[in-house]
């Protein structure tokens, strides 16, 4: 049996930082910011048979971990894109968590998205309101507009908890070695169902799409195609 317990603060966190407008557009590696990282591993092992022509052992493990970003440069927070995703760095929050908007799913009716009387403005700097079909994206400072500052930490990649089993078996001269690992708790990103169900772009759409809103009061989780 084997028990380790840890309490770590990283300093000097590498990130990437903005060139000054002199210097044109681009990035640059800096240091600055620390992380904490508190967490314990819990092991054990036994050694089930142990005869000269066989052996058999097992084991397993659990742990947990948690991080912490406790402080980063003046420039407060940090928002990575990769994939369709926002990941954010920020003061109080674990590292690697995803920023985005929260849904509270999809009109069914002119009345449902005429009732939550929602506006976006679109890159022509006009205001559209949201429509049957669409997605009802949570209005986080109640102001009716969905903009960038509706946007919140909409999952953690951090789990819960991970560990493994494994199992080692020695019969004669053949060894049969096992490793299984697991981890829960997480969320996932996944970028291959963004594309294959985005509903807005003349790329092949899986089946989920053949559920889109198509009526008034169907309800579905799939939005309509735009």
């Amino acid at each position: 049996v084997n028990a380790d317990f840890y309490s770590n603060k990283t300093k000097d966190l590498l990130f990437l930082k903005s060139l000054p407008e002199v210097l044109g557009n681009g990035y640059y590696w800096g240091n600055g910011g620390e992380m904490s990282n508190k967490g314990f591993e819990l092991s054990a092992g036994y050694k089930l048979v142990n005869h000269a022509g066989f052996k058999w052992e097992l084991g397993g493990s659990i742990g947990h971990y948690k991080n912490l970003i406790e402080s980063l440069p003046a420039d407060g927070e940090y928002i990575t894109s990769l994939y369709g995703a926002d990941i954010l760095t920020s003061v109080g929050n674990s590292a690697g968590v995803f920023y985005g908007y929260k849904t509270l799913g999809v009109f069914t009716s002119e009345d449902a998205a005429g009732a939550a009387n929602l506006t976006l403005i679109d890159e022509d700097g006009m205001v559209q309101s949201f429509k049957a079909g669409d997605v009802h994206f949570e209005d986080l400072d109640k102001n009716n507009i969905i903009d960038g500052k509706d946007r919140q930490v909409i999952g953690n990649p951090n789990p819960d908890f991970f560990g493994s089993f494994n199992s080692k078996i020695d019969f004669g001269n053949f060894t049969l070695d096992m490793l299984f690992t697991y981890s829960y708790g997480n969320d996932v990103y996944n970028a291959l169902r963004a594309t294959l169900e985005s509903g807005s772009m003349f790329a092949n759409q899986s089946t989920a799409m053949l559920n889109r809103w198509f009526y008034e009061g169907q309800e579905t989780i799939q939005p309509k195609a735009t």
